[in-house]
C-alpha cells in the first residue's frame, strides 16, 4: 500500500499525495488491511494471475480515507507525545506508539459515529 501520512516529533504531521485509483498492489492484500480498506469504502480486486491486487476508490471514499483513517491516526500519535510532555524525540516504541495512536483513532471515530447518528 502507498505511504499514506507521518508524524514527525514534536507537532508535524504530514499527509502524501496519493496515486490516482485504481492501485495496482503487488500480490494478495493481507486480510487485517483489505478489511480495513473495504470498511473506508475501497473495491478490491484480486488478480492472482497477474499477481497483483486493485484497489480502487468510488467517489470521495479515498479522500475520507484520508480524514477518518489516516489523519486521525496520525493525531493519535500528536496526542500520544503532547501528553507526555511534547519531547523532540518519540516517548515510546514503534510498536506501542502505533498501538495508541490505533486506540485513540478509533474511540475518535466511535465518538464521530454516536455523534453523526440520528
Amino acid at each position: 500500500m502507498p505511504a499514506t501520512g507521518s508524524y514527525d516529533v514534536p507537532g508535524r504531521i504530514v499527509l502524501y499525495e496519493q496515486p490516482v485509483p485504481p492501485w495496482r498492489m503487488r500480490g494478495m492484500i493481507a486480510p487485517a488491511t483489505a478489511c480495513r480498506l473495504e470498511k473506508s469504502g475501497a473495491v478490491l480486486t484480486p488478480l492472482p494471475e497477474a499477481g497483483v491486487t486493485l484497489v480502487d476508490w468510488p467517489a470521495d471514499t479515498l479522500r475520507r480515507f484520508m480524514l477518518d483513517e489516516v489523519l486521525i491516526h496520525e493525531v493519535g500519535h500528536h496526542v500520544l507525545q503532547h501528553h507526555k510532555g511534547k519531547r523532540p524525540a518519540r516517548i515510546a516504541r514503534t510498536r506501542d506508539h502505533e498501538a495508541s495512536a490505533a486506540r485513540f483513532a478509533e474511540k475518535q471515530r466511535a465518538a464521530l459515529t454516536k455523534r453523526n447518528s440520528p
